[in-house]
């Protein structure tokens, strides 16, 4: 089987990748960690973990993501690939 190319960061990219909603920050930084050891993919991008305040009542999460995609085709050719 042929291993396809893996979409290069396109450091003006606006497109990015969510790979969770975690917590706490601690808990996203964690998960980038251990993604990024299991996912060669990831290798020379960087994490973007973003507070998002839900409705009251309900605790905040850290969105995990990353970034630099030149577009939305871009950003699921590595899921794919990923």
């Amino acid at each position: 089987a042929q291993q396809a190319a893996r979409p290069a960061a396109a450091p003006q990219g606006r497109v990015q990748v969510q790979f969770g909603a975690l917590r706490s920050e601690d808990a996203a930084r964690a998960e980038w960690d251990r993604l990024s050891r299991r996912v060669p993919e990831l290798a020379g991008r960087a994490p973007a973990i973003t507070r998002f305040d839900r409705p009251e009542g309900q605790a905040p999460l850290w969105r995990l993501r990353t970034g630099g995609f030149a577009d939305a085709a871009a950003a699921r050719a590595f899921c794919e690939a990923a």
